[in-house]
This record gives structure tokens, C-alpha cells and sequence, in this order.
């Protein structure tokens, strides 16, 4: 089981790269809490990773199917694995691709999820560690959603900022 201290060091390790209140906001609502939040057992607060991953200075994304919006391929963290392994297993299923099992965090979001009647799951948030991968095939297998590959200037304006993150 990944402790609750595990997942406050990590969005320590952020200091200095986003901000601190962010930082102690999130570090406050995980002290707050000792129920698992891997897997969709909480209905209140759920783990979740994030992949960001670039191609020629664009950003991979996914449409969403159930809020019909352009997302990183992200998903929950389930129970036998890290934030990091998760990002990494939700971007080769939701683009086909794969990406190295490394990566850097860069960002830690609260992000508020709406009710899914379609899955009878109520509304929820996500506690969503966001990592920097490198993609590794230039051939994916099958997708499970719609990607597209956006430049800063057609992306979502909650991730623009991210693209300072490609050198090239």
C-alpha cells in the first residue's frame, strides 16, 4: 500500500516549481485522511495520474467520453501500483502508445469530477499527480479514445503552461 506519506513527500518534492499554498493545501487534505484513495473504494476522493507527453512540440490528448472535453490521458491509480505506473498504463491505453516507465512530477491538481450516471458514480475529486513521460514506438497500438496532438495554441488554456516543459 502506497502511504499517504509517500504521496506528501512526492508533492513536496514540487517546492519551488508550483505554488507552496497549492503545495500545503494538498499536504493538509492527505493528512486529513487515512483511507485508501487507489481505486474507486472512496467516493469522495480519489487517486488519479496524468500523462504529458510531447511529440514535435505538440501534446498529446484525449477527448473525454463522458465530459466531452480535450484531457491529458489520464485515469485512477489502482491498487498495485504507483501514480507514475498508472500515468504510464492510462497513456498506452487511451492513446495505443507507450511511453518510458520513467517520469518526472510536475504538477499535483485537485481537480472536481463530475456525477457519471452513465458509470452511477456520484460526484467526486481527483487528487491527479500529472508526469512529464517520453514516448517510446512511433507506431501505437489500438487506442481507446480519440487522441489528437495539439500546439500550445490549440490546447486547453488549464494546460497551455505545460508546453514550457518542451525543449524542442
Amino acid at each position: 500500500m502506497m502511504a499517504h506519506d509517500q504521496l506528501i513527500r512526492q508533492i513536496q518534492s514540487l517546492a519551488g516549481k508550483v505554488d507552496q499554498q497549492k503545495i500545503n493545501q494538498l499536504c493538509m487534505l492527505l493528512k486529513a485522511t487515512d483511507e485508501e484513495l487507489r481505486g474507486k473504494q472512496n467516493p469522495k476522493l480519489q487517486l488519479s495520474a496524468s500523462a504529458l507527453v510531447f511529440e514535435n512540440k505538440r501534446l498529446f490528448f484525449i477527448l473525454h467520453p463522458y465530459q466531452k472535453e480535450l484531457l491529458l490521458p489520464a485515469g485512477h491509480v489502482e491498487l498495485n501500483e504507483t501514480p507514475l505506473q498508472a500515468a504510464v498504463r492510462e497513456f498506452h491505453e487511451e492513446t495505443g502508445f507507450s511511453a518510458k516507465e520513467t517520469g518526472d512530477l510536475i504538477d499535483v491538481n485537485l481537480i472536481n469530477i463530475p456525477e457519471n450516471r452513465v458509470k452511477n458514480e456520484p460526484a467526486h475529486q481527483h487528487l491527479d499527480f500529472r508526469y512529464r513521460l517520453f514516448k517510446t514506438d512511433k507506431k501505437p497500438a489500438r487506442a481507446e479514445l480519440p487522441v489528437s496532438l495539439l500546439k500550445k495554441e490549440d490546447a486547453p488554456v488549464e494546460f497551455q503552461g505545460y508546453y514550457e516543459l518542451e525543449k524542442g
